[in-house]
C-alpha cells in the first residue's frame, strides 16, 4: 500500500527584546547590498586561523586577505658616524606604486615606540599623516631620521597602506647605532710628524719668490652634523726680526707681481669620506698668489658635514726687496685650530 505523507517545515524568526531578524538562510554564498549611502559586499565560507612565518602574519578572513603586504626590513645605517641621526631606506618589496609607508623607531626593542614624521623628526603619537609614498621617504636615497640620542642603538620597522586595502602590520626591524660627538685633529709637516713643526726660509734673496722648505698638513676626523672650519692666525702678521727691528708684512697678494710680502697658500685638500674639505679664499690661490696672515683668527678651510680623515696642505711663500734689512732671525709663529658646528 502506498501512503502519501505531507511534510511541512516551519521556521521561527529569531527575535529578542532588542531586535527582529525578518529572514535568514544558509549557504547563499557571497553577495552585496547597497543603498544611496553605502555598498556592502559579503562572503561566506571564510576559514579561521592565521598564516604565518618568521617575517609576517596574515590573519584569515576576507578583510585580512585584502591587507597590503608587510614591507621587508628597511636599510638602516650610520655611514657618516653621526651622533644624532641615522639614515633609513625603505624596502617597498613588491608593493604597488601607490603604496604609502609609515616608519616606527625604538631604542628599547619597541617597549616604547616612536614614529617618524614628515619633517624627519620623531614623535610618540601616530597619525595618518605618518604615511608617505616611497618617493616621499626619499626613494632609493632614503631619508635621515633626526633628533636621536647619541651613543644609542635603535631599531626601525615599516608598515604599509595602499588603496582600499587594510594597512599592514609593521614588518621586521633593522638595527643601527648613533655615535658619540668626537673629533681628532693633527698636524705634520713634509719634514717631520712630531713637534716642533718648523718650516724655514733658508734665505730671502731680493726680488725672488721663495717657498719655505716644508709644507704643513692638518688632518681632521670629526662628526659635527653641520661641519666646521679650520682656522689660522699669525703671531706677528709677518716675518719679524727683533735684530733688524723690521717686519716683512703679510698681505694677500700675487708675489710674482708685488714688490714684497709673505703669506700662505693651500696646495691640496682631501678626505676619505664626508665633508668635503674646501679651501677658502684668499688662501686658495695658485701660482704665487698667497693669503695674508693676521693676528686674528681667519678661516683657512671648511667642511659642511661630518668628515673622515679630511686634510689640507699649505705652504708659506715670501718675497723681499732691496729695502728689507738683512738679518738671520726673521720668524713667525702660525697657529691652527678648528671650530666645529655640532
Amino acid at each position: 500500500m502506498f501512503r502519501a505523507v505531507l511534510l511541512s517545515l516551519l521556521a521561527a524568526v529569531p527575535t529578542s527584546t532588542n531586535y527582529v531578524l525578518q529572514t535568514y538562510d544558509f549557504g547563499t554564498g557571497s553577495g552585496s547590498g547597497s543603498s544611496s549611502n553605502y555598498n556592502l559586499r559579503g562572503t561566506a565560507g571564510t576559514a579561521g586561523g592565521n598564516l604565518a612565518s618568521t617575517t609576517y602574519t596574515l590573519p584569515a578572513g576576507i578583510e585580512n586577505s585584502r591587507t597590503v603586504g608587510v614591507p621587508p626590513a628597511p636599510t638602516f645605517t650610520n655611514a657618516d658616524n653621526s651622533y644624532d641621526r641615522l639614515k633609513i631606506v625603505i624596502n617597498p618589496g613588491t608593493a604597488p606604486s601607490d603604496t604609502k609607508f609609515a616608519i616606527a623607531i625604538s631604542s628599547d626593542n619597541f617597549v616604547t615606540t616612536k614614529y617618524v614624521k614628515t619633517d624627519q623628526t620623531i614623535a610618540s603619537t601616530f597619525a595618518i599623516s605618518n604615511y608617505q609614498s616611497y618617493a616621499g621617504w626619499g626613494g632609493a636615497s632614503g631619508i635621515t631620521i633626526l633628533g636621536l640620542a647619541n651613543g644609542t642603538t635603535y631599531k626601525a620597522k615599516v608598515a604599509a597602506l595602499q588603496g582600499v586595502n587594510t594597512g599592514s602590520a609593521f614588518g621586521p626591524a633593522a638595527t643601527a647605532s648613533t655615535s658619540v660627538p668626537s673629533v681628532s685633529f693633527g698636524l705634520v709637516t713634509s719634514l717631520t710628524s712630531t713637534p716642533p713643526f718648523i718650516s724655514t726660509f733658508t734665505s730671502l734673496p731680493p726680488n725672488t719668490v721663495t717657498t719655505a722648505n716644508a709644507t704643513v698638513t692638518a688632518t681632521i676626523t670629526a662628526n659635527p652634523e653641520n661641519g666646521g672650519k679650520v682656522l689660522v692666525k699669525s703671531q706677528n702678521a709677518g716675518l719679524n726680526s727683533s735684530t733688524a727691528g723690521y717686519t716683512l708684512t703679510s698681505a694677500t697678494a700675487d708675489l710674482g707681481v708685488a714688490a714684497k710680502g709673505y703669506g700662505a697658500q693651500i696646495s691640496s685638500t682631501a678626505q676619505t669620506s664626508g665633508g668635503p674639505m674646501v679651501a677658502v679664499s684668499p688662501f686658495n690661490g695658485s701660482g704665487n698668489a698667497v693669503g695674508g696672515l693676521t693676528t686674528a683668527w681667519q678661516e683657512l678651510a671648511s667642511f659642511n658635514s661630518p668628515i673622515n680623515t679630511g686634510s689640507l696642505t699649505f705652504g708659506l711663500l715670501a718675497k723681499a726687496d732691496a729695502n728689507v734689512p738683512a738679518a738671520t732671525n726673521y720668524s713667525d709663529v702660525v697657529t691652527l685650530t678648528i671650530s666645529l658646528l655640532f
